[in-house]
């Protein structure tokens, strides 16, 4: 387990072994020939793709919708990286955070709160330091748990640069 406090001061846990139970959250790493997939939200800049899950919804189907809803991606098989517990006072919460190679990305007209897909080459802990990308990508905790994708993808770093 990886602890610190996030940008705003809230106790944040990171978790590399999957809890029991379903987490409302989801967040998706994904990846696509060669190049990782980033939404462009239109406040926060380029992030993964991720959102809260819908009535019913189980965390596989809510990362699916969250892949169609700002990126068009159609996934793969998804694995789990880590939990993300967020211990804030008013809203604690726990996302469940997935990598996926994703099989295509479909055009759509609309990307809901986003500004769409965004492929970028590159390796991840590297590129998410560039400006444009969300404050969150920045995060120490992101950083673990890049740092864990790199581990179980035997890659060391070095993932399709």
């Amino acid at each position: 387990m990886f602890v610190y406090q996030d940008a705003y001061g809230n106790d944040v846990k990171i978790h590399f072994v999957q809890s029991e139970e379903e987490q409302k959250d989801v967040l998706v790493i994904p990846h696509y020939k060669g190049k990782w997939l980033f939404t462009e939200h239109k406040i926060r800049g380029l992030e993964f793709p991720g959102g809260k899950g819908e009535a019913r919804e189980d965390n596989f189907a809510t990362a699916k919708r969250e892949l169609m809803e700002e990126t068009g991606a159609i996934p793969g098989e998804f694995l789990f990286v880590a939990d993300y517990e967020v211990l804030a006072p008013d809203r604690p919460f726990t996302k469940r955070v997935f990598f996926c190679e994703i099989k295509q990305i479909e055009l759509k007209n609309d990307y809901l709160e986003t500004a769409g897909p965004r492929l970028i080459k590159g390796h991840l802990r590297e590129i998410v330091q560039e400006e444009g990308f969300s404050f969150f990508m920045r995060d120490a905790g992101m950083q673990e748990i890049l740092r864990r994708l790199d581990d179980l993808l035997g890659k060391n770093g070095d993932f399709l640069l």
